[in-house]
């Protein structure tokens, strides 16, 4: 499992932006995110890289945990 910080992460709108940026890589990808932490748990077969880059393009700056 992969976990991202995601500070701008801060609304409905922005889970499901982010959910659709990961899911646009792997489609079988298990993404669960938590505003209050402002994290995403990702269960998939996606390099890190791969997906902080899918997040860049989607808007977001992230650090993995």
């Amino acid at each position: 499992m992969q976990r991202y910080k995601i500070d701008d992460m801060s609304c409905g709108h922005c889970v499901s932006t982010v959910e659709k940026a990961i899911r646009g890589i792997d489609p079988a990808a298990k993404v669960n995110a938590d505003l209050g932490t402002r994290e995403v748990s990702v269960e998939t077969t996606a390099d890190s890289s791969t997906i902080v880059q899918a997040l860049k393009t989607a808007g977001y700056d992230s650090l993995r945990l």
